[in-house]
């Protein structure tokens, strides 16, 4: 969750810089408009997701631990080989795994609490673990 406020703010910044041309489209009735609008808003979901791609990447191939994860003294290693995660690795597991474990109410996450290892979708797609540092 903490590494998910530092998203939230920067996905508050980004959308104050292109959340005026939404506003634009409101009292405006113009083809530019529609299609300036429709282009800061893929501009934001494409920026926010290629931050929050280098962010997973960044930290989770480095040191293993996120900001949130080094304030709880945790990190994430792979199950098989217990060694740092690649680049693909930790990028993709940060971006996609983080979505398929959230789909439809975050069952993905929720299975942590009750499985056998007490581990997540997204820790068994990409072949991962959580530990205690």
């Amino acid at each position: 969750m903490i590494d998910e406020i530092v998203m939230v703010i920067l996905a508050f910044f980004v959308s104050l810089i292109f959340g005026g041309c939404a506003g634009l489209s409101l009292t405006a009735q113009s083809d530019f408009v529609s299609v300036l609008t429709g282009t800061a808003a893929l501009i934001t979901w494409a920026s926010l997701f290629i931050f929050q791609f280098l962010y997973f990447e960044y930290f989770w191939s480095g040191s293993g631990r996120s900001v949130g994860m080094k304030l709880l003294n945790v990190n994430v290693v792979r199950r098989t080989q217990d060694e740092q995660l690649s680049f693909f690795r930790a990028a993709f597991r940060g971006t996609l795994g983080y979505a398929i474990s959230a789909l439809f109410f975050s069952p993905g996450f929720i299975w942590a609490a009750f499985g056998a290892n007490k581990e997540t979708w997204h820790d068994k797609i990409f072949d991962t673990w959580v530990v205690v540092s």
